[in-house]
């Protein structure tokens, strides 16, 4: 028998306002999963936490679904097994849950065989899944990432370490939206300004984390492909991004989380403050929301 393994994956912000489908930051928000061999003839799931009660506990959960797969497409048996999920990353709220699954999938695989798969094989199975890298190679990987498709649908990744000189606020407000209505009401044609635009904001982001130049956020995180439309969606987000421009003490930067609706702010201080402008702008549209402190997670996927 196989003794019990643990892996951890962590949530995931992505876009960082203009880096739209390539920057990743992954942050200590965790997905964990206690998997082990059972003698039972029926596989057993349990699900705590985040989207317990919403989420399947049966081999319709995603994260036994990439598992199986994965242990197909390696051509080896997949045996029954206990899982049991403990979820810290609320569900459908731009913070990478569905990726965090997959990659805790292929992780399952890798624990219970002892093989780790490359990046190539990494990518290829997760992307089955998932169509986009950029959740996936953070949540894999950790640190900040960035992601693109080549013509021949292979990865190019870069990744980097990010010191902890900076405090993460996350407000993620009690409603969920789901990716593929937050992609459908992106304009399938941009303007050459605005394609412009974004390219010298997101290098603006790059050069600030990289750098440590993190007065670069406040314009790098300011975007015109996918944040003005999804602020449809999103009750008060077009008054959120703009305590970008209102000179609150602390305030390094603020961008949509991935698809939203979590919004992403950059500190230096004040994260209370910070976060009562927020909570005041949601309840005027009737909306609560919950803050989360978190840190940049460099580790990215751990098994023990």
């Amino acid at each position: 028998m196989i003794p019990k393994k643990t892996i951890q994956i962590p949530a995931t912000t992505t876009n960082l306002g203009a880096g739209f489908d390539a920057l990743g930051l992954a942050l200590k928000l965790f997905l964990r999963v206690e998997i082990q061999e059972s003698a039972q003839t029926k596989t057993r799931i349990q699900l705590e936490g985040e989207g317990a009660r919403e989420l399947p506990a049966s081999e319709e959960n995603l994260i036994f679904q990439v598992m199986r797969r994965t242990f197909e497409a390696e051509g080896q048996t997949l045996p029954n097994i206990q899982m049991h999920v403990f979820n810290q990353i609320p569900v459908a709220r731009g913070l990478g849950s569905s990726a965090a699954a997959i990659v805790a999938g292929i992780g399952c695989f890798e624990a219970m065989t002892g093989r780790e798969l490359g990046p190539d094989k990494f990518f290829r199975y997760a992307l089955e899944f998932e169509t986009h890298p950029d959740n996936l190679a953070a949540a894999r990987y950790g640190g900040f990432t960035i992601s693109a498709m080549d013509g021949r649908d292979e990865i190019r990744l870069f990744r980097s370490i990010i010191a902890p000189l900076i405090q993460i606020l996350l407000v993620v407000p009690d409603f969920q939206l789901q990716t593929e209505k937050a992609r459908a009401v992106i304009p399938r044609n941009l303007s050459l300004c605005d394609a412009i635009f974004n390219i010298q904001r997101s290098s603006l982001t790059v050069a600030a984390l990289l750098r440590n130049e993190f007065h670069l956020l406040r314009e790098g995180l300011r975007d015109k492909i996918h944040q003005p439309y999804r602020a449809a969606l999103i009750p008060g987000l077009e008054e959120i991004l703009c305590l970008q421009e209102a000179g609150i003490p602390g305030l390094l930067g603020i961008c949509l989380s991935g698809a939203g609706p979590s919004i992403l702010a950059f500190v230096e201080f004040n994260l209370g403050g910070i976060y009562q402008r927020i909570e005041t702008i949601f309840m005027k549209n009737q909306i609560r929301s919950k803050p989360y402190e978190l840190e940049i997670d460099n580790q990215g996927r751990t098994i023990s």
